[in-house]
């Protein structure tokens, strides 16, 4: 899926508000719970001093662990929210308030306590908790002495585990869960807010990638597209947008003054293969007539020489019409189906008599074929009589054409390969050119291939095909012509 740059900054904003809210709540939460517990520790801190002040019992009969066990319990139910333990000197639980399988573990460190008793101390302190292996809370200690010999300690877990159950049955009341919901929907405009003034800043930079596509799609001709009109506001957005604006009308003055020099190219040489024309064809009739009316032979030579040379610059002629007739768009197409290796065969039969001339010969593959198309049967011709003549000029005697047929993926391929000189990787990106030339073709003793390729270039684009070459020199070349299949 695509996503817009809209989207993309919307979706990041969105998690880091989450992840923000989410550390908020986690940094309220844990400093609500710091300062509750200093609180509670700091109101209860002389509470086990006062029990064991108070109390006889504790102050008095220290080894009467099963009463101060029945003491600890009737504490604990005037005071749920404390758990009552007498603890040894070194930390082992001598008595408690707590049924016994409740307890999980024996012994506790006595450093927070005696860091407790020490007031310079900053609270909260967090004692072991002996009905956890592992948690702490927060507490209130007295030591316990008996003729100022420590008998150990009374150890006050502030905060017992009923009380914890109804704190946490508290928090989903109903006070809460509307507290909560007010939490999220303040968070939730704030995230509303946040988007629409990002919608704000993105919506132009998102209507000036639309016009630049549309743009792009009609070729960069912004003539059926009015051009956004920005305000004269000195923001990035506007500015880049003020700038895309003169870019392209720059680009459109450039294309309209291309088009027209390339259309008064293309009337240029239509205009002048015109009048070459008949210059050319009367200077041919007298030369045809000085040949008949002659008998010296070295005229004749020359003569010959001459006739054959106006005959190459017509076809030059002819061919410089053909391709300002097919730039211009005036083609017209003569649309019909036929049997696309027929057709084949019937171009090979006007070159055998050039290829057995030139001791070459013409193979087609496959010898039959069923392969219907639906295209222009004269255009077609022309394609394949240019690349099979220009197989012929550029392969030495004894050489092989190969005319191939395939259908690949409702697509027919046809292949005209040669084993002839090949074309240098430089000239193959220049091959369709006009008036291309290559360094390897054979001038010596064929004329100039002149427009031939680039015709027929022009010719597959009209017949919605596409042409390819590929080539080795001192091996061959190969021209594969892609044309639609029937459907």
């Amino acid at each position: 899926m695509r996503l817009t740059l809209y989207k993309k900054l919307a979706a990041m904003l969105f998690v880091t508000f989450l992840l923000i809210c989410m550390l908020f709540i986690w940094w309220t939460q844990a400093l609500s719970q710091v300062s509750k517990s200093q609180a509670e520790q700091q109101l209860h801190l002389s509470l086990a001093q006062h029990l064991v002040a108070d109390n006889p019992l504790i102050r008095e009969r220290v080894y009467d662990y099963e009463g101060l066990s029945n003491l600890f319990h009737t504490l604990m139910i005037l005071g749920p929210a404390f758990e009552f333990y007498f603890v040894s000197p070194e930390g082992n639980l001598l008595t408690y308030s707590a049924e016994p399988g409740e307890i999980k573990r024996e012994k506790i460190d006595i450093t927070p306590l005696q860091q407790l008793l020490n007031t310079n101390n900053t609270l909260p302190i967090l004692g072991d908790d002996p009905r956890s292996t592992h948690g702490s809370k927060i507490f209130s200690v007295a030591p316990v002495t008996n003729k100022d010999i420590l008998q150990g300690y009374l150890y006050i877990i502030i905060g017992s585990s009923k009380y914890n159950n109804i704190i946490e049955q508290l928090k989903s009341s109903e006070k809460v869960m509307l507290g909560t919901l007010w939490l999220l929907g303040t968070l939730l405009l704030l995230l509303a807010i946040a988007l629409f003034l990002l919608n704000k800043i993105t919506n132009p930079i998102a209507r000036l990638t639309r016009y630049i596509d549309r743009v792009s799609q009609n070729q960069f001709d912004i003539s059926p597209d009015a051009q956004i009109n920005w305000p004269a506001k000195n923001d990035e957005i506007h500015r880049l947008g003020r700038s895309v604006n003169a870019m392209l009308d720059k680009i459109q003055y450039q294309l309209t003054t291309l088009n027209d020099k390339n259309e008064q190219r293309k009337k240029f040489l239509s205009q002048l293969s015109h009048d070459l024309r008949t210059p050319l064809a009367s200077l041919k009739g007298y030369i045809e007539l000085t040949e008949k009316q002659t008998t010296d032979k070295t005229i004749m030579e020359n003569l010959k020489v001459a006739s054959k040379n106006i005959n190459q610059l017509n076809h030059l002629i002819d061919q410089i019409f053909e391709l300002a007739h097919l730039e211009a768009g005036h083609a017209k197409m003569n649309i019909e189906t036929f049997n696309l290796l027929e057709v084949i065969y019937d171009v090979a039969a006007k070159f055998k008599l050039k290829a057995e001339a030139n001791q070459l010969q013409i193979v087609i593959s496959p010898t039959q074929s069923t392969m219907a198309i639906t295209s222009d049967i004269g255009k077609l011709d022309r394609v394949l009589s240019n690349l099979i003549d220009n197989a012929i000029r550029h392969t030495k005697a004894g050489g092989k054409i190969s005319l191939i047929l395939e259908e690949h993926e409702g697509y027919a391929h046809v292949k005209v390969n040669d084993t002839g000189i090949g074309i240098s990787e430089l000239d193959l990106q220049h091959i369709f050119d006009a008036s291309f030339q290559g360094k390897n073709s054979n001038s010596n003793r064929k004329h100039n291939a002149g427009l031939g390729l680039a015709i027929t270039s022009e010719l597959i684009r009209i017949l919605k095909g596409r042409i390819s070459v590929a080539s080795i020199i001192n091996e061959g070349t190969q021209f594969k012509i892609i044309l639609p299949l029937n459907k």
